[in-house]
């Protein structure tokens, strides 16, 4: 009997970065069967009506009929998708923003760094067990670097060589099988990571808008992770409806310029306020941490609180039902000694006794 051939996997990432907000960083992975590959990536390049894809590009065209096409193709023909979700974004020493802005850039690269590396840990354990064989991800290296690495005799650009020391740290931890192949991916154009991109999209817009509706698209098919622990997390649906009306890039529904304001994923200098899915995920990542122990200790804490919440209410509801106490009347003043009745006689001495 031939051996079932492995599923593959196409991922891409997504993250939410902005003054006032806790962050979050965001990495997708769209789970295809191999037999499913190829008219997976038909349907893809169908749904792109041959274009290039990227979903915030088109999203603020106004395009937002082709990215739900892209997850309509993601929900028919995937197996399952999965997104590995830090929160809040984190650099993993708890370091403050540098007063300087000269190193903010620093370390606003350092935080997405160290959240990538997570996820990307969490997601290839996952794939591991859905028995994934390649694993194709998108490089971060331009061409440039591409150029320069051949030139040097590496095979990998700098820039890709943290995922692949994250890879290699899982296989010598025997967290994940030999058989799985991290492949970066050096052309954007490919089908593959267009269905990824869509989805880390679809979370991101939730997170970012509290606009679940596109990820609820594939919400039958999808799975989110804590990166930390792989505690499985919920997007608060809410149900809302898509933007109605024509989109194209000069004909904008109403709706659609309401929601195309690229202030959404600026990092201008105003407060970003969170949304309610935003802390609803961190809320539920921050329980999935928290040791069993401490959180023991705090169920009992708040169970005290509770008690001496009902004490304090019932003894405010028996003082109201107690009639108001009488005065009490002064108790009578002691009799002073009237001295004329004293003699002034002083008591003789006492004889010796002899002994």
């Amino acid at each position: 009997m031939a051996a079932q051939p492995h599923p593959i996997a196409f991922v891409d990432e997504s993250w939410l970065q902005q003054r006032g907000s806790p962050g979050a960083y965001l990495m997708a992975a769209v789970i295809i069967d191999q037999d499913d590959v190829a008219p997976a990536i038909a349907a893809a390049n169908a749904a792109a009506a041959g274009h290039s894809y990227h979903s915030s590009e088109l999203y603020h065209r106004g395009h937002v009929g082709t990215i739900e096409a892209m997850l309509d193709v993601v929900d028919e023909h995937a197996g399952w998708s999965v997104v590995s979700a830090q929160v809040p974004l984190d650099n993993g020493r708890q370091a403050l923003a540098p007063d300087n802005p000269q190193n903010m850039r620093g370390h606003l690269e350092d935080q997405r760094e160290y959240a990538r590396q997570m996820s990307l840990e969490r997601l290839l354990r996952y794939l591991n067990t859905q028995r994934v064989q390649d694993v194709y991800l998108e490089s971060r290296a331009s061409m440039r670097e591409w150029q320069e690495a051949r030139d040097a005799g590496s095979r990998l650009p700098a820039t890709d060589r943290t995922d692949i020391r994250a890879y290699r740290r899982l296989l010598d931890q025997n967290a994940i099988n030999h058989r799985m192949r991290l492949v970066h991916v050096k052309d954007r154009s490919h089908a593959g990571l267009w269905m990824a991109d869509a989805v880390a999209w679809s979370a991101g817009r939730a997170i970012r808008a509290d606009e679940p509706q596109w990820f609820n698209r594939i919400a039958d098919v999808a799975t989110v992770l804590e990166a930390t622990t792989g505690a499985e997390l919920r997007l608060n649906e809410r149900g809302a409806a898509p933007p109605e009306g024509e989109r194209d890039p000069h004909n904008l529904s109403q709706s659609a310029q309401a929601m195309s304001s690229p202030t959404l994923y600026s990092a201008s200098p105003e407060l970003h306020q969170s949304g309610a899915i935003l802390q609803s995920l961190i809320a539920q990542a921050d329980q999935a941490r928290t040791p069993a122990s401490d959180q023991l200790t705090r169920q009992v804490l708040g169970y005290v609180q509770h008690i001496a919440e009902r004490v304090e209410q019932l003894s405010k509801t028996v003082n109201q039902m107690l009639p108001p106490a009488a005065a009490t009347p002064n108790p009578p003043a002691a009799p002073r000694p009237r001295p004329d009745l004293h003699d002034e006689v002083q008591p003789a001495n006492q004889p010796d006794i002899a002994e």
